[in-house]
C-alpha cells in the first residue's frame, strides 16, 4: 500500500488493470477542480498511470510531466533551435521528410505496442522516442512544405484514432461479456 495525494494506492496484481497501471481508491482522482485539470493537461495521465511521467518536485509538491510528449516537445525546440542557429540545408526535402517519418515512427511502434498489447516500456524509451520524432518534426517544419506537415498530421491522426478506435472495441468486448457473467449469475 502506498499513499498519493493522501489517498490509498494499491500495487497489488489485478486483472482488471494494465500491468503498468496502479490501483487507486475510486476517490483518489476527484474534487480536484482546476488543479486537476491542469495536472491532466500536463500529463494526460491519471494517477493509475503516473508511471508514464517524470516527475518533478518542488517543496513538497509534485507535477507530472507526460514522459514521451515532454521528449517531443524538448526534440521540436532542440531541433528548430539547432536547425535555424545551423543553417543546415535540408536537400532534396523529399530525402529529409522520408528520414524524418521513418525515424518519427519509432515513437508510434513504442506508443502503439504498449498500448494494444502487454509490452512495458520504460520512461526512457518513452522520451528518447519522443525527443527523436520531436526532432523529425522541427525537420518536417523547417521545410516549409505545408503538404508535408499535412502528410504527418494525418499520420498522426490516424493512429491516436486508429488505437482508440481499437480499445474502445475491446472494452465494449469486456464489458458484454461482464454483463453476460453477471446476468448469468
Amino acid at each position: 500500500m502506498r499513499w498519493l495525494r493522501g489517498k490509498s494506492v494499491t500495487t497489488e496484481p489485478d486483472s482488471s488493470i494494465r500491468p503498468d497501471e496502479l490501483k487507486l481508491d475510486s476517490d483518489a482522482f476527484s474534487g480536484g477542480g482546476i488543479l486537476e485539470t491542469l495536472s491532466m493537461l500536463l500529463s494526460h495521465h491519471p494517477p493509475s498511470q503516473y508511471g508514464h511521467c517524470l516527475r518533478v518536485s518542488f517543496r513538497g509538491h509534485s507535477v507530472y510531466f507526460c514522459g514521451r510528449c515532454s521528449g517531443i516537445y524538448s526534440g521540436l525546440g532542440l531541433g528548430l533551435i539547432s536547425l535555424f542557429i545551423s543553417n543546415f540545408v535540408l536537400e532534396p526535402d523529399w530525402f529529409w521528410f522520408m528520414i524524418s517519418l521513418a525515424v518519427g515512427f519509432a515513437t508510434v511502434v513504442d506508443w502503439v505496442s504498449q498500448r494494444l498489447t502487454p509490452r512495458k516500456t520504460t520512461n526512457f524509451v518513452r522520451a528518447i522516442t519522443g525527443f527523436l520524432s520531436g526532432f523529425c518534426l522541427a525537420i518536417i517544419f523547417f521545410l516549409g512544405n505545408l503538404w508535408y506537415m499535412l502528410v504527418a498530421l494525418v499520420i498522426m491522426g490516424v493512429t491516436v484514432g486508429g488505437v482508440g478506435f481499437i480499445e474502445n472495441r475491446r472494452i465494449s468486448r469486456e464489458r458484454a461479456i461482464l454483463e453476460a457473467e453477471e446476468i448469468e449469475s
